[in-house]
């Protein structure tokens, strides 16, 4: 098996997802496929999703590119404990999933995989948004911070 990445067009990804015949033995031999999935990391590019199969079972991976993405939003998961638990939190949640050496996977089955990669993508994007839910999180308490101010004005400008 080669160390190179078949690139998959969107068409054999969504028939992949479908559980397509043909598209389940191709992943019944060693093969190594790259999909782009039309979602994207704000501002940093498409989600890719690495595909890996040794004939019995079928790994697939964002390929560490998740985990540097938070961290590159400020979002260190080794610094920020609630982060942490949430982002892992969410893992354990769609069985099959994992993290581990900075990349998330899903083991799974050619059999089960295209019920697999549409959990997977789901996973993924569940992370992805976390970095909005934070910002989100920030906000509301800053607001409600805000309103347990006296009114005495420690927002207005001094005299």
């Amino acid at each position: 098996m080669s160390d190179e990445f078949q690139n998959l067009t969107s068409e054999e990804m969504a028939a992949l997802g479908l559980g397509h015949e043909s598209t389940v033995q191709r992943l019944r031999q060693p093969a190594r496929f790259l999909a782009q999935t039309g979602f994207m990391y704000p501002g940093k590019g498409p989600v890719l999703v690495y595909v890996t199969s040794d004939g019995t079972s079928v790994r697939f991976s964002e390929g560490g590119k998740l985990l540097a993405y938070l961290e590159s939003q400020g979002m260190d998961l080794t610094l920020d404990p609630v982060l942490s638990k949430t982002v892992f939190h969410a893992l354990k949640e769609t069985p099959g999933c994992s993290a581990a050496n900075g990349e998330i996977y899903m083991d799974s089955t050619p059999a089960q995989a295209g019920a697999d990669y549409w959990r997977f993508l789901q996973a993924l994007l569940e992370v992805i948004g976390l970095r909005h839910s934070k910002y989100k999180d920030a906000l509301v308490q800053l607001s409600r911070a805000s309103d347990m101010l006296p009114a005495s004005g420690w927002d207005a400008p001094p005299r």
